[in-house]
């Protein structure tokens, strides 16, 4: 099981940034490693998106919802499926920070069904967290 959290201010509108986490099927054209991204079903708030991604030279499937509060600036998500986790859940929680600038918290909480050595762990959970956030961030800015 790893947990880690990834807090930044980034130089990109709250709203445009929330937009841009919001567009899933978008993924794979900018997020490292995301081959595919489908939305299944949009109902009540939840988004269920199925991914494919890159994982360690294998390819990894699994099933998110996604909880999606414009309002608070948050977006929870959990598992319902995969072939790679147990537990896939976390959260992305956008406020204001002045003209143009998100602070942005990611928070993440993954088990794998496999062995994982801890140093490939945490460079999968915690070392590419800046890197996925940012290119986020890009992306908004694109918009």
């Amino acid at each position: 099981m790893a947990q880690t959290e990834f807090r930044e201010v980034l130089s990109v509108d709250k709203d445009k940034l929330f937009t841009a986490i919001m567009d899933y099927e978008k993924y794979p054209d900018f997020v490292d490693g995301c081959t595919f991204a489908q939305v299944e079903n949009r109902s009540n708030g939840v988004v269920r998106v199925k991914y494919r991604v890159n994982v360690m030279s294998q390819d990894v499937t699994y099933t998110l919802d996604h909880k999606e509060n414009p309002e608070t600036g948050r977006i929870d998500w959990s598992l319902v499926e995969s072939n790679f986790f147990k537990k896939n859940n976390g959260y992305w929680e956008i406020k204001p920070a002045g003209a143009g600038k998100a602070d942005v918290l990611y928070a993440l909480d993954v088990e794998f069904k496999i062995p994982v050595p801890g140093f490939i762990l945490n460079k999968l959970v915690k070392g590419s967290l800046p890197t996925m956030v940012r290119s986020f961030e890009k992306q908004a800015k694109r918009a």
